[in-house]
C-alpha cells in the first residue's frame, strides 16, 4: 500500500496507547512505557503512523483479512456452499440461524468498531494537533487530507454496521441499529452506549462521507494510490443515497463518478482486476491493497489477505467452500462464470507441491456440480505454500458496480433508455465487445420498468458475484427472503429464513451482558 502499508504494523501497535481525557483513576495512571498522546500527537509524522493503523484495521483478521467476506457476506446470501461443516456458528450462518452467541458475528462486530475506535482516536487529535503550536507552515492541508481519509473510513465502517445490524432499511429511520460512537471514552461509564437509530446513523455517515468529499484530492501520487480520494467519497455518498432511495441526490453523486476519469478495463484484462494483476487500473475507485507475505500470518498481523486459503480451489487450500450449484446454474451461458468460478475436469490447478493438474469436483451430493471459486485466489500455485496468505487487492468499488447503481437509480428515475445503456456497457465489457459500440448480440433492448429494474439487479449478480455486495442488495431490495428459499440448503442443512428477523444480525451477547444500555435485537 505504498505510504499507508509501510508502517502500519507499528502504528498499530502505537494505536491502543492514545487514549485522551482520562479522568478516572485508573485511567489516569501514567505508565512511563507508554506513549502518551499529548506528547505523541507533535509531530505530522506520528499523525501519518495513527493514520495507517485505521487503515490496517479494515485488513485485520476478522474483518477484510480473513473472517468477514468468506464467512459473513458470502455465506448469508448463499453465495457458497460448504465443504467443511465443523464449525457451528458458520454453520448458523450459512443456514440463516445465526444466534446472538455465534462468535463470527461477535469479531466482526468487534473489528468493525476497532476500526471506528481508531478513527475516532485520529480525528480527535489530529484536530488538536492543527490548532496547536505543533503544526509547522504549510502542514493544514496535509492534515485536512488525513481528517478527510479518516472520517471516510469512519462512515464506511458506519455504513457496513448500519446493514449488517440495523433493524430496517435505510428508509425505515426510526428502527434500532447499533450505537453510533464518535469520541474516546473519557470514563467507564461513557462506554455503555445505547443503540442509535437507522436514521441517525445514515445522518453521520452521510455528514463523514461529505468531510471527506470536501477535504480530499480528486487523486494521488504513485506513493500514495492506495488512499481513499474526492471520487471515493462521491461514489459512496451516491452508494449512500440510493439505499435511502433518494435518487436525485443519488444521481447527481455517482454522475459526477460515472463522468470522472474512470473506464472499464478492457476484457482482456478483466480478469486480472482479482488476481492482483490490475491494481489500481483505470476501474478502481477504492480498493484494499494487499501483498502476499511469506513470513508472518495473517492473524499475527501480516501484510496478505487470508480469503483465498478458505475459498481456494479444491485441494490447492484449505477449500472450505465453493460456490453453489444454484449459482452456478444462474450465470447460464454469460461468460463470467468463467471469471468467478473454475469447473472441475476441465480447468487446471496447482497444488502445494508445485504439480498442475486437472481439478477435482468437490465432493457433493450426487448430482452436484462441484465447481471451485476462482475470483480472489491464486491460479499457478497453492495457498499453502505462501505462508497461507494472498495478496491481490481487494475491490470495495470499482466502476463496473457504479455504472449498475447509476443504472438504477436512472431507472428508477423513469429514465429508461439512459439506464439500459449503462447495462449494457458492463454487459458489453463481459462479453469481449466495445464498451462504448451497441452491439444486438449481447445488449438487452426493449427494457422497462420493472422488467428492467430487475434485469439491473441480476446484471449486479453477475457482475459483483463474490465481491460481498450480494447480501447488502438484496436485504435493501427487501427479497432477501425470497432469494434464500431458491437455495433451499447447504451442506450443513435446510436454509431457514426467517422475515424480518434475518435480514440483519443479532447484537452479539457478550456486548449485551459488557454494556447494560444495549438491548437486544429483536427476535433475538
Amino acid at each position: 500500500m505504498k505510504n499507508i502499508y509501510k508502517n502500519s504494523l507499528i502504528a498499530s501497535f502505537f494505536i491502543t496507547l492514545l487514549f485522551t481525557g482520562c479522568s478516572e483513576d485508573f485511567l489516569d495512571l501514567n505508565d512511563e512505557n507508554q506513549l502518551q498522546a499529548e506528547t505523541y500527537f507533535t509531530k505530522i509524522g506520528n499523525l501519518d503512523l495513527t493514520l495507517n493503523s485505521v487503515y490496517s484495521s479494515l485488513k485485520s483478521y476478522d474483518l477484510f483479512g480473513s473472517e468477514y467476506a468468506p464467512k459473513v457476506l458470502e455465506m448469508l446470501p448463499h453465495t457458497s456452499n460448504q465443504d467443511w461443516l465443523g464449525h457451528i456458528q458458520w454453520n448458523q450462518l450459512a443456514t440463516n440461524e445465526v444466534t446472538s452467541d455465534n462468535e463470527i458475528v461477535r469479531d466482526v462486530w468487534r473489528g468493525w468498531y476497532r476500526v471506528i475506535s481508531r478513527a475516532n482516536d485520529f480525528i480527535i487529535n489530529a484536530k488538536i494537533y492543527k490548532e496547536s503550536d505543533f503544526i509547522k507552515p504549510g502542514e493544514e492541508v496535509t492534515v485536512d487530507q488525513m481528517i478527510g481519509q479518516a472520517s471516510f473510513i469512519r462512515a464506511y465502517a458506519n455504513f457496513s454496521i448500519v446493514r449488517l445490524w440495523g433493524e430496517g432499511k435505510a428508509t425505515e429511520p426510526s428502527k434500532l441499529a447499533a450505537p453510533l460512537i464518535l469520541d474516546i471514552p473519557a470514563t467507564q461509564e461513557s462506554m455503555l452506549t445505547t443503540r442509535a437509530t437507522v436514521g441517525d446513523m445514515y445522518t453521520q455517515i452521510i455528514s463523514d462521507f461529505k468531510v471527506a468529499e470536501t477535504l480530499l484530492p480528486d487523486t494521488w501520487d504513485a506513493d500514495n494510490i492506495a488512499r481513499v480520494d474526492k471520487y471515493a467519497a462521491k461514489g459512496f455518498l451516491g452508494k449512500v443515497y440510493l439505499y435511502q432511495e433518494d435518487y436525485p441526490n443519488a444521481k447527481t453523486y455517482l454522475e459526477e463518478v460515472v463522468n470522472g476519469p474512470f473506464q472499464l478495463v478492457s476484457s482482456d484484462k478483466y480478469d486480472g482486476l482479482f488476481h492482483g494483476e490490475s491494481e489500481f487500473s483505470t476501474e478502481s475507485i477504492w480498493e484494499l491493497n494487499f501483498h502476499t507475505d511469506l513470513v508472518t500470518h495473517v492473524w499475527n498481523g501480516g501484510t496478505g489477505t487470508q480469503i483465498a486459503l478458505i475459498t481456494a480451489p479444491f485441494g490447492t487450500g484449505w477449500s472450505n467452500v465453493w460456490p453453489h450449484d444454484v449459482n452456478i446454474r444462474r450465470f447460464g451461458d454469460d461468460p463470467r462464470l468463467n471469471v468467478n468460478a473454475l469447473e472441475p475436469g476441465v480447468a487446471e490447478v496447482t497444488n502445494g507441491s508445485g504439480v498442475t493438474s486437472v481439478l477435482e469436483k468437490f465432493p457433493t451430493e450426487e448430482g452436484g456440480l462441484g465447481w471451485s471459486y476462482k475470483k480472489y485466489v491464486p491460479l499457478d500455485y497453492s495457498v499453502y505454500t505462501t505462508n497461507q496468505n494472498y495478496g491481490a487487492n481487494y475491490h470495495i468499488m470499482r466502476l463496473g458496480g457504479v455504472y449498475l447503481l447509476y443504472a438504477e437509480v436512472l431507472n428508477a428515475l423513469d429514465q429508461d433508455t439512459d439506464a439500459l445503456e449503462y447495462v449494457n456497457k458492463v454487459r458489453r465489457r463481459a462479453y469481449g465487445k466495445d464498451v462504448n459500440t451497441p452491439d444486438p448480440e449481447v445488449d438487452f433492448a426493449g427494457l422497462t420498468g420493472t422488467g428492467l429494474r430487475d434485469s439491473i439487479r441480476e446484471e449486479r449478480f453477475r457482475e459483483l458475484f463474490n465481491e460481498g455486495q450480494r447480501w447488502f442488495d438484496i436485504v435493501r431490495w427487501g427479497i432477501a427472503a425470497e432469494e434464500s428459499a431458491k437455495y433451499e440448503k447447504v451442506r450443513s442443512g435446510t436454509i431457514s429464513f426467517q422475515d424480518p428477523k434475518d435480514n440483519y444480525l443479532p447484537i452479539p451477547r457478550e456486548e449485551l451482558e459488557s454494556n447494560s444500555a444495549l438491548t437486544p435485537s429483536t427476535g433475538y
